[in-house]
């Protein structure tokens, strides 16, 4: 704390000075001044706690400067000092709520016991004052939260006696809220009310508005808002970009999302309904900017995001290695998501989430170590959760694409068609039916084109290979004694056993059932020889 000593006599200013150990008394400042006139100036720039006055000085007495003090200062104390008894100065001091009245000659116990009161006064009434500052902060917190909710039949009408500070309850005054959710704020999460209060309020006051406000969940701020006018959706307009202008030197991020006007106080719980409706659209707005409501009647009907084909159409394009065209290709999708006015969040999200694995599948197809094999599928779902815009899932999703592309740089066009057509009969080998013709349409490629390319890259037609791959896959069956071999024969795509048994010994030199034997017999060698 700090204390001021104003005294006309330059031996009073100085002994008291110099006499007392006033850290030891918990004073952490002194300053001193010659008459009432200095100390009231001089307590203008040095704000002290405790002033130890004397009564009568020229220019400006000890009384006349306390009234001034206490002005500005409410919570300050005073301590007169006064070798007269006059009885009039005595009731001026009382009349001050002066601490103590202490008379000339000056006793040093009798002044420090007086300072060591004053200063636990001063703390008390500061304390007080802290409570009572946040009671009326907690009552305004309070019937904000009421507001929000929808009052309770049972529940008896809101007097205005309930109300602890000025707040207009009648039926007439209009109303609207405004909620600021922040997003991706981390450890900021407990000081994020005192950081962004005194912005919020600069824009408000600004716009001849007041408010009560809450949070939920310490990132969600909902503000219910009167003036003396009503307020149209291009005054928000201007309100908002006021707000986003206001918290630009915070570099949060942030949606700001109106909701529709109201009459009285009892219709605020709607206008905070509509803003929260409104606030699940701030998906499909870019950070850091202002919604206002909307009324629909379409929001129990929703888009079909499979009618847009995307997935098709991202593997086609990536196939052909096109980044532009892949990118302007993304960049129409989301803007087409974006001018949809009946879709959910969480359908993009799943969009989105399909069309990361689209990415994974064209990684495999081009035979490319992709950066995020490893990754588990509910990782990349929480990354995708996190996102709090169609914006930050298109960053990432464009992200992730130009990575494909610095990765399939340097492969060959005709490299990544072959092993395109590899995948697909792995895919599709137990299909009896699988023919040439589905193989070239697959790639999107003519089949004469198709046989010639993968010929001259193998050095084996693809009929050859599709056998061979087929009779491959028969041998690991046939090194497991519970299948049958009329069975393995379906599973590798030949529904007559006796043509399989005619492949499986043009291919291997000996019919099904010979080389399962020789497999047992050598498995038998090993196990002996162990």
């Amino acid at each position: 704390m700090k204390l001021l000593i104003v005294d006309d006599e330059k031996l009073t200013r100085d002994g008291l000075m110099n006499s007392i150990d006033w850290e030891r008394l918990g004073i952490d400042a002194v300053a001193q001044a010659d008459d009432g006139l200095h100390g009231y100036e001089l307590s203008q720039s040095f704000q002290p706690d405790i002033v130890l006055s004397d009564v009568r000085m020229p220019r400006m007495s000890g009384i006349e400067m306390a009234e001034k003090l206490q002005v500005h200062f409410p919570d300050i104390s005073i301590i007169f000092m006064s070798g007269y008894s006059d009885k009039e100065y005595l009731k001026a001091a009382i009349k001050l709520k002066a601490v103590s009245y202490v008379e000339k000659p000056i006793d040093l116990n009798e002044i420090k016991e007086a300072v060591r009161q004053a200063r636990q006064d001063v703390a008390a009434a500061r304390e007080a004052a802290g409570i009572k500052a946040l009671s009326i902060s907690m009552s305004r917190s309070s019937l904000a939260e009421r507001l929000a909710m929808a009052p309770r039949a049972d529940k008896a009408q809101m007097k205005e006696a309930e109300i602890e500070f000025s707040f207009p309850t009648d039926r007439h005054t209009l109303f609207f809220t405004f909620l600021i959710q922040f997003y991706h704020i981390g450890h900021m999460l407990n000081g994020l009310g005192d950081l962004i209060e005194p912005y919020v309020a600069q824009a408000l006051a600004s716009s001849g508005l007041w408010e009560i406000h809450s949070v939920r969940q310490g990132s969600l701020f909902f503000y219910h808002v009167w003036g003396a006018k009503r307020y149209t959706d291009r005054e928000k307009d201007m309100l908002g970009s006021k707000l986003e202008e206001a918290l630009k030197p915070l570099s949060l991020h942030y949606h700001i999302v109106f909701g529709k006007n109201v009459e009285g106080m009892g219709e605020i719980h709607n206008s905070y309904n509509s803003a929260v409706i409104e606030l699940q659209n701030s998906f499909f707005s870019p950070d850091k900017t202002h919604r206002i409501y909307e009324h629909r009647d379409d929001y129990d009907t929703f888009h079909d995001l499979g009618e847009l084909d995307m997935e098709n159409r991202l593997m086609e394009s990536l196939l052909h290695k096109d980044e532009e065209e892949t990118s302007a290709m993304l960049q129409e999708m989301v803007e087409e998501l974006v001018a949809m006015r009946n879709i959910l969040p969480n359908q993009v999200r799943d969009l989105y989430y399909k069309l990361f694995g689209v990415v994974r599948d064209a990684y495999r197809a081009l035979q490319i170590q992709a950066m995020d094999q490893g990754e588990p599928d509910n990782s990349l779902w929480g990354s995708l959760s996190s996102c709090e815009s169609v914006y930050e899932l298109h960053e990432l999703l464009n992200e992730r694409v130009s990575l494909f592309f610095s990765s399939a740089g340097s492969l060959g066009e005709e490299n990544s068609t072959v092993y395109l057509i590899k995948q697909f009969i792995a895919d599709r080998y137990q299909d009896e039916a699988l023919s040439v013709k589905d193989i070239s349409a697959h790639v999107m490629l003519s089949s004469s084109y198709v046989c010639t390319l993968f010929k001259n890259d193998t050095g084996m037609t693809l009929n050859q290979y599709l056998t061979e791959y087929r009779i491959g896959r028969a041998k690991k069956l046939l090194a497991d004694p519970r299948y049958k071999i009329i069975d393995i024969s379906a599973k590798v795509g030949y529904s007559d056993g006796n043509y399989f048994g005619k492949i499986f010994k043009r291919v291997c030199g000996m019919s099904p059932s010979e080389y399962r034997e020789k497999e047992t017999a050598a498995l038998r060698g090993e196990f002996s020889h162990d």
